[in-house]
C-alpha cells in the first residue's frame, strides 16, 4: 500500500494558545487510523486541518499536511472544493449542524453529489437508497423529504454518514461518527465504514473516545494527550499491551470490546 496523506510535524494554534504540536504521522491507501483521546486533546482540530475547516481564529503555525505530494495548506476556496468531498470526505461528530435548516436533506445531498459528479437524479435516488438501506432507514422517502429539524440526533448523524459516502472519497475523515447512535446502529455504520474501505481502497482516520469502534475498525491507533502524540502503533498492541502509562489508564477507562 502506498502512503496517501501524510502529516509532517504540524502544530495549530488558536490564537495564542497552541492546540496541537510536532504531529507527524502517514496513513496508507485502504488503511483505517483511529486517534483517540480524551476530549480537548485535539483529536477534531487535527482532521478539521486537513479540510481548511478549522475556523476563524485558528490556523496551522508550522509543518505541512500532504494529500501524496500536494499540500492541502493555504489552497484558494476553488481549489478546496475540488478536493472536498471526491478526494476527502467529512462526517461530522453533529451532522445536523452541517445541513441547511429550510432546505429539505434530499435536495441538498442531491446537491452536494452534483457538484462534484455528473450524475442523473435517477443515479443520485438509487445510490443514496443503497446506503440509507445499508444505515438501517426503512422509510427512506420520508428522510429524504423531511428537512433537518424533523429528524432526531441519530438520525440526522446517520445521514451524515450518508452525506460523507455518497461520492466514495479516497479518504474519509470521521469526527465521532457513531456518537449518537444506539449500539445496533453503531455497528450497522461501522460496518458500512469498512465496506466502503475494502470496495474502494478508501483510507478512513477516525477520530472518537470508543475504544470498541477503534478495536473493531482500526489497523493503527494514534494516542494523544494535550495535543501530543503519546504512542501509536498497531490496535491489539496498543490496546491489549500500551507502552506508556498514560495509554495504559485510558485503555483501563473503558470496556473492552473484541473484534
Amino acid at each position: 500500500m502506498s502512503e496517501i496523506l501524510r502529516y509532517d510535524n504540524i502544530s495549530i494554534q488558536y490564537g495564542y494558545n497552541t492546540a496541537v504540536e510536532d504531529i507527524t504521522f502517514s496513513i496508507k491507501e485502504g488503511e483505517i487510523l483511529g486517534i483517540v483521546g480524551e476530549s480537548g486533546s485535539g483529536k477534531s482540530t487535527i482532521i478539521k486541518a486537513a479540510m481548511g475547516l478549522l475556523g476563524p481564529g485558528a490556523n496551522v503555525s508550522s509543518g505541512d499536511i500532504l494529500y501524496k505530494d500536494k499540500s492541502l495548506l493555504n489552497l484558494s476556496k476553488k481549489e478546496q472544493l475540488k478536493i472536498n468531498g471526491p478526494l476527502l470526505g467529512m462526517i461530522f461528530q453533529f451532522a445536523g449542524s452541517s445541513f441547511c435548516p429550510v432546505r429539505k436533506v434530499g435536495a441538498q445531498l442531491y446537491e452536494a453529489m452534483r457538484a462534484h459528479a455528473d450524475v442523473t437524479k435517477e443515479e443520485f435516488v438509487t445510490k443514496v437508497n443503497e446506503l440509507l438501506d445499508k444505515l438501517g432507514f426503512t422509510d427512506n422517502e420520508r428522510i429524504l423529504e423531511s428537512y433537518p429539524s424533523e429528524l432526531s440526533g441519530g438520525m440526522q448523524q446517520r445521514v451524515g454518514v450518508v452525506a460523507a459516502m455518497l461520492l466514495n472519497p479516497k479518504i474519509l475523515l470521521a469526527d465521532e461518527p457513531t456518537s449518537a447512535m444506539d449500539v445496533t446502529i453503531q455497528r450497522q455504520a461501522v460496518e458500512e465504514m469498512l465496506r466502503v474501505r475494502d470496495t474502494f481502497n478508501t483510507s478512513i482516520i477516525i477520530v472518537t473516545h470508543n475504544i470498541g469502534v477503534v478495536n473493531a475498525m482500526a489497523d493503527r491507533i494514534l494516542v494523544l494527550k494535550d495535543g501530543r502524540i503519546v504512542e501509536m502503533g498497531d490496535t491489539k498492541q496498543i490496546i491489549n499491551d500500551p507502552s506508556e502509562e498514560y495509554t495504559k489508564k485510558l485503555m483501563a477507562a473503558v470496556p473492552r470490546i473484541k473484534k
